[in-house]
């Protein structure tokens, strides 16, 4: 059985202050009228962002009607999660009645347990969808809540058992091996995560243990934008698709993809793969350097989406004008700025617009007191950012 797992599409980002309308349609372009028909998948799943904001522009509304509609056309079975970026209410309005037409939304608590159920000559798959879990939201005493810590690993532990009692149930009255898939958003402890991808929780409040996952064959993770594997508990394989189109500079060297997997009756094959990479609009491309140089023939003019980072002391007038007459794309214009911090006696050097907002507040801690934050102070520092972060999530749903 074929599966195509791909994930945050962020459909109606912008790239600063330009659309991304084109190369979202250059890969949906692809997708459906190059890979599906050399693969012929059994099942399609978008592992959630499927738009960038909760309230999406109008334009994209109607891109991702369109490429259901599309999708739809070729009788593949869809799978489709919410993501913290989407309102999974509002993603998923108006589309229980698309289950019979193959398309499968999963944006509620209550649809955690409810598989889409792929029948081969020799086993049973079963695919379920994890909507994007808030654990400031979804755990709690309340009726609608689930009853546990309000901690990431711990939801996601919740939504796992209550699939692994669907499982054991069908596995009891099946004659056939059962294989299983669950698609699910979130940042699983060892993945590597981008400048582009909105946090949903500080530190290692943020994280889910990929161990909630054991006993699943395979994990299609969204929310990391970079293509990658976690490290799995045995018998179990964790990936994520990462996201089809770079989003902030920070992923100018990632290889985007989406992923080919292969399941049979013994779990997921290692025939799974390789990988469809998927082709981009443009490239992007981050210069630093002095501006007499970045000028010079050192550089060649491009049409590539460029940041340039500067290193002269100061910037003169009009410079992004000039920097556009040579890079017509240029999105960032930045300038390399450190300041100078201790660290075991020694000097380092640290660029400020690296710096996440709580380490911001460690090194305010560390120039008020003179000592590094103690762990309490640490654990407060991260419940506050926590909270700010989601606080401002629900604002902006």
């Amino acid at each position: 059985m074929r599966i195509i797992h791909t994930s945050d599409w962020h459909i109606g980002r912008r790239l600063n202050s330009a659309p991304l309308v084109q190369s979202h349609e250059k890969f949906f372009d692809a997708f459906i009228a190059d890979l599906l028909p050399d693969q012929k998948p059994d099942l399609i799943v978008v592992s959630g962002d499927i738009y960038d904001r909760a309230i999406p522009p109008t334009d994209a509304v109607e891109l991702f009607e369109d490429v259901l509609s599309r999708l739809q056309a070729m009788n593949i079975p869809l799978l489709i999660t919410s993501g913290n970026h989407d309102s999974r209410v509002r993603l998923g309005t108006n589309t229980r009645f698309m289950t019979g037409l193959g398309l499968h939304f999963r944006t509620r608590l209550n649809q955690v347990a409810i598989p889409v159920v792929m029948e081969s000559d020799d086993f049973t798959l079963l695919a379920y969808g994890i909507p994007y879990l808030e654990p400031d939201i979804d755990a709690g005493q309340q009726e609608h809540q689930w009853q546990v810590e309000p901690n990431h690993t711990a939801v996601i532990a919740e939504a796992i058992r209550q699939i692994k009692l669907d499982i054991e149930s069908r596995r009891a009255n099946s004659s056939k091996p059962i294989r299983t898939l669950v698609a699910a958003h979130a940042f699983v402890a060892g993945g590597l995560s981008s400048d582009s991808e909105r946090n949903t929780k500080v530190g290692s409040l943020q994280m889910a243990d990929a161990a909630v996952f054991s006993g699943i064959d395979y994990v299609a993770m969204g929310h990391l934008h970079g293509a990658q594997n976690v490290t799995s508990p045995e018998g179990t394989v964790i990936r994520y698709s990462g996201s089809p189109i770079p989003f902030s500079f920070s992923e100018r060297d990632h290889k985007k993809v989406a992923r080919l997997v292969t399941m049979n009756a013994s779990g997921v094959s290692e025939e799974s793969g390789p990988d469809w990479e998927i082709p981009q609009l443009r490239k992007m491309v981050q210069y630093q350097d002095s501006l007499a140089e970045i000028l010079s023939n050192k550089y060649p003019n491009s049409d590539h989406w460029v940041k340039v980072v500067l290193t002269d002391p100061e910037f003169p007038l009009n410079v992004m004008e000039t920097l556009r007459r040579k890079f017509p794309n240029i999105m960032e214009l930045d300038r390399l700025t450190t300041v100078r911090a201790k660290s075991d006696g020694e000097q380092i050097a640290i660029k400020l617009n690296k710096m996440t907002p709580q380490d911001v507040a460690f090194r305010f801690v560390q120039k008020i007191t003179g000592e590094d934050p103690s762990e309490r102070t640490i654990e407060a520092i991260d419940q506050c950012c926590s909270h700010v972060e989601s606080e401002m999530t629900q604002v902006n749903k």
